[in-house]
């Protein structure tokens, strides 16, 4: 429907146009409101670091907050990411202490089910400290009463501008143009990146040049997402191996992320052959039917690839010994060091 395809994406989209021009309005009021210092904002006793994008998904924000936060951690600074834990069934806040070690099979389920998919990969996969919650500051503030932390990390926190930050670090990708939700992609109206400090631009960078001239060189960078391996789970640890495993092995590739085309693309770069696949919704909590059509269809292929997101998922699942792996991505920054200089610049004054 985005893409206009079909007499039915055609119609579905005309239908909607009206609630994509009154939920921009709600927009522009809202950031109105905030502009005008009219709704309050809550400051936490350290600074923050927002990472968000405009649009409803592929940019990278959670290899770029893993990014960031590992960046930071090199400068000696005790790193915490603040994030709302879409889909999780908790209401209370939950903190997740950054231990790496894996839950068991049998826990990850309970854990993912009270803290989101991303907060524990972020906490049990990289070793990161989470706080969730769906009023951040007070997440941030339990986190505080607990232990001492030095900067946090506002993950997709763009629009979530009750929470005062200190750097507003916003991720461009691919999805430049287009109308507001829901006939399109995005979440704010492109004017809005005159809101951001900083800016990486993951794709798309000369569809993007239009909106950034007014803005100085030094506060724009080019990042990507690079694949470095492939991850499994045995015997409760995180096993890594290499990416030359997908040259030439049939792969059912199972997907529940926002778009996947980046993670097929990778697969054809190293000469995978993609059998068949299975795409599921954005943070799709997977049931045993869908274990069962997944174990079915991957039955003659010699890999099942998914995302590390959707891996955490689906471990809880028997699958065959090295059956199930997940590509592994990274967020790669051009001149990262003088972006990790801006951001510390950024923060001093608070510290």
């Amino acid at each position: 429907m985005w893409e206009l395809k079909g007499i039915s994406g055609k119609l579905l989209w005309l239908v909607l146009v009206p609630f994509s021009w009154i939920y921009r309005l709600a927009v522009q009021f809202r950031n109105l409101l905030y502009n005008r210092a009219w709704l309050r904002v809550q400051a936490l006793d350290r600074p923050v670091i927002s990472i968000g994008n405009l649009t409803v998904g592929g940019t990278g924000k959670t290899p770029g907050c893993l990014w960031l936060a590992q960046e930071l951690g090199k400068h000696g600074l005790k790193v915490a990411i603040l994030s709302r834990g879409y889909k999780r069934r908790e209401s209370r806040p939950v903190i997740l202490d950054g231990n790496s070690t894996p839950s068991t099979a049998a826990s990850a389920g309970a854990e993912i089910a009270a803290a989101g998919d991303e907060p524990y990969l972020m906490a049990r996969m990289y070793g990161q400290i989470v706080a969730v919650g769906n009023d951040r500051y007070e997440s941030g503030r339990e986190l505080l009463r607990r232990q001492a932390v030095d900067v946090f990390i506002l993950d997709d926190g763009f629009q979530h501008r009750r929470l005062k930050r200190n750097v507003d670090l916003l991720l461009l990708g691919r999805d430049a143009t287009g109308w507001m939700l829901p006939c399109g992609p995005f979440r704010e109206p492109r004017k809005a990146v005159r809101r951001a400090d900083l800016i990486v631009l993951t794709d798309a960078e000369e569809k993007w040049k239009s909106f950034l001239q007014a803005r100085s060189s030094e506060s724009c960078y080019s990042g990507s997402l690079k694949a470095t391996a492939l991850i499994g789970f045995q015997s409760k640890q995180w096993q890594e191996r290499p990416l030359s495993l997908l040259y030439r092995s049939r792969i059912l590739a199972v997907s529940g992320i926002a778009n996947p085309v980046g993670f097929y693309g990778t697969i054809h770069e190293w000469e995978g052959e993609v059998v068949d696949t299975l795409e599921f919704p954005d943070h799709h909590d997977y049931t045993a039917q869908d274990w069962q059509d997944i174990t079915r269809r991957g039955h003659h292929a010699d890999i099942i690839l998914t995302t590390e997101k959707d891996l955490v998922k689906l471990i809880r699942f028997p699958f065959a010994r090295d059956k199930l792996l997940a590509l592994r991505v990274a967020m790669v920054i051009e001149n990262g060091a003088a972006l990790i200089q801006a951001v510390l610049d950024g923060i001093a004054g608070a510290r």
